[in-house]
């Protein structure tokens, strides 16, 4: 008895395993439909791309200028999402990211929330770069008065 009970979970371990590897596979299978669909929508040639850490449905680098997680992937592809749009999307995080700004997902973008305007930013940069100078010049004029009394 006990031994056909060891065989019996045995054999429900390999269904079990070969289901498993039925489901990665559909998986695997449905992430690279939806890449390619992308890629064909936007018009890029796969050679320069790849599943970051072999990783497929995680995040795809396309040539170092670009990557993409599978979630945006997907959103892109049902909701024809441009690359120009997808590109304005990623210059925008990039620039509320170095400010402190919520940074909205794609989804929140394509619907229109609310954003701070590009003008801003540049603004904000520019008033940074005005800030930073100002740091620099009264560290040095610390650092030279320092000199002076030693």
């Amino acid at each position: 008895m006990e031994n056909q009970c060891t065989k019996i979970k045995g054999i429900m371990k390999k269904i079990k395993d070969a289901v498993k590897r039925q489901l990665k596979e559909q998986y695997e299978k449905a992430c690279n439909g939806y890449l390619c669909e992308l890629l064909s929508m936007w018009e890029l040639d796969a050679y320069y791309g790849y599943w970051i850490g072999e990783e497929v449905g995680g995040v795809y680098d396309y040539g170092g200028m670009m990557t993409i997680g599978m979630e945006d992937i997907i959103y892109c592809v049902e909701h024809d999402v441009t690359e120009f749009q997808y590109q304005e999307w990623q210059e925008y995080i990039c620039d509320a990211g170095e400010f402190g700004f919520d940074t909205p997902n794609l989804k929140s973008w394509m619907m229109g929330c609310p954003r701070t305007h590009a003008e801003t930013f540049k603004h904000l940069r520019k008033l940074k770069a005005q800030l930073n100078e100002a740091i620099q010049d009264e560290k040095e004029r610390v650092k030279n008065e320092e000199k002076g009394r030693g």
